[in-house]
């Protein structure tokens, strides 16, 4: 236990480090504006303190552009330390000994041709609504949509460069089907003669860079002329391709293979299909088969089905479902029916490792209503109130009674929500994933859940509170984050199955060093039961210490952190580019009646190479290995895994349907 108290100064020091580096203060790399290389060319030098110093280290010389003018267009960066092929960079170094002097200048002119580099576009971090602030309030005429092919275009540089590309990527932008307009159209919430609301076209914009077969988007608007009060909207999106794998692995007795066509038949439907092997379960080879479909008519309800037959459940599920999207939507709600034949898991519940699995059928339906409030301090004001209704009804269970097996008994539950947020987003790159444009949200999300459950032998009341707020200094840019939760089921006997979880957060500015960039992840996370039933455990996952397993581990409260930093590295080959994360995770787990502080501390250790490439199926692979100092009696000290996909860290502020807080 002393160790993760250890690891939490760390956590510490390494912020105040960070706080004090010299990055982050205005200073970038490298520019590409886009539609806006005029303001470039009539740049002028400045020397204020306001002065904002653009380099490009690859193709132009050193550029000072006033602070004002940036921040009145979307300025894109590209960072040399992300665009350098090794080719170029030698390139590169023969530019700048040639253009010390005029005659070995227009030497190398006759000589080399400046190479088209590599479209991987980092932004300068930014609020997101400030470049549509200007035109609050205004008509939208006009609504035009461009989608590009997945190769060789950017949604801030729309021209195409056939000849920059290789052959695969050519071939693979001939043969992809590109997103129907009209596809793209029914995502929008946005439509002509509507009054422009900055936040909604933020929002707009992070509905389409949400959906599978999106790469990128962004939203430009442009007055119309003669007409002071009308704008244009035009919505460009970056096609992903649309067929798409995932493949997972610990190398020893287990993987999954996956694949994805993500726009089907140019409709944006999704359709996928994995195939998993567990040599250490019964029932060794499995397969699930998924189909969803974004927003029917433009109605912005979603239909989706799921088939799964695997060692861990066999079930069907089919679903149709309306988020709140965004603030102004006022109406929200779904429809969801299943049929589990075997599962270790329960709707309700947050239960595993029994020796009997779970046989039932259920039902839900939720429904809410959001009220917009006045904005404060730039941030957008909701409250929320949504109502739900499931069944939990077994078609094949151990013999219960009033005193065992709980978890099997057939219930209704009903809960209603209360829920309070304030809401911005910030635009930046190099946070979770490579050059992806990232919405950091910011604010606050507060809610009260009540609830009713009634079941064979007994019937609970249902209380919980929760609060998450996170925090983007666009100075520093370091990010924040705190949650807190409490809840618990309430009879006539007092509270149980009750449980506090706390957890906090910080992501460090991107540091660089040379051509080099790097950030810190640090976490603490606490949880604690209260008086749960003699069966329902906390276990040590994944989500404590990377790679780690255990079903001899177990308690009622555990602790654990997490200091981890990610590498960029600076060179792009054949179109791979590569990351690498160095992380330390602890944790420790104990029973009601033992102290958290005598417990044993349990460690991992390792690194991570994450490796993407646009061209291939599989675009993003991580290989990591991990080694536990200390393992349990059912452990092992080292650990290989491959797995594609990278996992966002932000907590998403969206409003959903009430539920009995997680207890995992």
């Amino acid at each position: 236990m002393r160790w993760i108290c250890l690891l939490l100064v760390l956590c510490g020091m390494a912020g105040k480090l960070i706080a004090q580096s010299p990055a982050g203060k205005g200073y970038a790399d490298t520019i590409h504006a886009g539609g806006y290389q005029d303001l470039l060319a009539e740049a002028r030098p400045e020397t204020s303190q306001d002065t904002l110093i653009l380099r490009d280290s690859l193709l132009l010389p050193i550029t000072y552009i006033d602070s004002a003018a940036l921040n009145a267009v979307p300025l894109i960066f590209l960072p040399d330390s992300l665009i350098k092929d090794t080719l170029k960079y030698e390139f590169t170094k023969i530019k700048d000994v040639a253009y010390r002097t005029k005659l070995t200048k227009e030497l190398y002119k006759l000589v080399f041709v400046n190479p088209i580099p590599d479209r991987l576009n980092v932004m300068r971090t930014q609020n997101s609504e400030e470049r549509f602030s200007g035109y609050a309030g205004k008509t939208i005429r006009n609504i035009s949509v461009k989608v590009l092919p997945p190769y060789g275009t950017s949604v801030y540089d729309t021209t195409y460069y056939e000849e920059s590309l290789g052959w695969l990527q050519t071939a693979a932008n001939k043969t992809h089907m590109r997103t129907a307009v009209n596809t793209v159209r029914k995502q929008l919430t946005l439509k002509p003669g509507m009054k422009l609301e900055p936040f909604e076209l933020v929002q707009n914009e992070i509905i389409l860079r949400r959906l599978d077969y999106m790469e990128d988007a962004t939203i430009l608007v442009s007055e119309v002329e003669g007409h002071p009060d009308e704008v244009d909207l035009t919505v460009i999106c970056k096609d992903e391709f649309s067929w798409g794998g995932s493949i997972e692995s610990n190398f020893i007795n287990s993987f999954t293979l996956g694949l994805k066509n993500k726009n089907f038949m140019k409709l944006g439907h999704i359709l996928n299909y994995e195939f998993s092997y567990r040599g250490s379960k019964d029932k060794k080879w499995g397969n699930m088969l998924e189909y969803k479909i974004n927003s029917i008519w433009g109605t912005h309800f979603d239909l989706w089905g799921l088939y799964q037959n695997d060692y861990s459940q066999k079930l069907v599920k089919l679903s149709i479902d309306r988020p709140f999207l965004t603030t102004t939507m006022k109406w929200a709600g779904g429809v969801e029916a299943s049929r589990v034949f075997y599962s270790e898991n329960l709707p309700d519940r947050n239960v595993t490792r029994l020796e009997e699995l779970f046989n039932y059928h259920s039902q839900d339906v939720w429904l809410g209503r959001s009220f917009q409030l006045k904005n404060r301090f730039s941030y957008n004001r909701n409250y929320y109130l949504t109502g739900r209704f499931f069944t939990t009804l077994f078609n094949n269970r151990p013999e219960v009674s009033d005193d065992t097996n709980h978890f099997y008994y057939n219930r209704l539950n009903a809960f209603m929500a209360f829920t309070y947020t304030k809401i911005k987003y910030y635009k930046a790159n190099l946070i979770y994933d490579f050059g992806r444009t990232e919405d950091i949200p910011t604010g606050l999300y507060a809610g009260v859940t009540a609830g009713y459950e009634h079941s064979e032998f007994e019937n609970f009341g249902y209380l919980g509170m929760e609060y998450h707020y996170s925090h983007f200094n666009k100075q520093s840019e370091r990010y924040y984050s705190v949650e807190a939760m409490v809840g618990s089921y309430v009879n006539d006997e007092g509270f149980e199955r009750g449980f506090i979880n706390f957890k906090a957060g910080h992501i460090s500015n991107l540091i660089s060093i040379g051509n080099y960039r790097f950030r810190f992840y640090n976490a603490v996370n606490y949880i604690r039961g209260i008086r749960r039933y003699p069966t329902d455990y906390l276990y040590m996952q994944e989500g404590d210490i990377r790679g780690f397993h255990s079903d001899s581990l177990r308690g009622n409260q555990k602790l654990s952190a997490s200091l981890a930093t990610t590498f960029f590295f600076p060179y792009i080959k054949k179109g791979f580019r590569m990351s690498a994360t160095a992380f330390v995770d602890a944790g420790a787990i104990a029973k009601d009646n033992h102290s958290l502080t005598k417990s044993k501390t349990y460690w991992g250790l390792g690194v991570a190479l994450n490796i993407r490439n646009d061209n291939v199926v599989f675009k993003n692979v991580s290989f990591r290995f991990s080694w536990y100092p200390t393992i349990p009696v059912d452990g092992r000290s080292l650990q290989a895994t491959l797995s594609s996909g990278i996992k966002s860290g932000f907590y998403n502020y969206q409003v959903y349907k009430p539920q009995a807080f997680k207890y995992e």
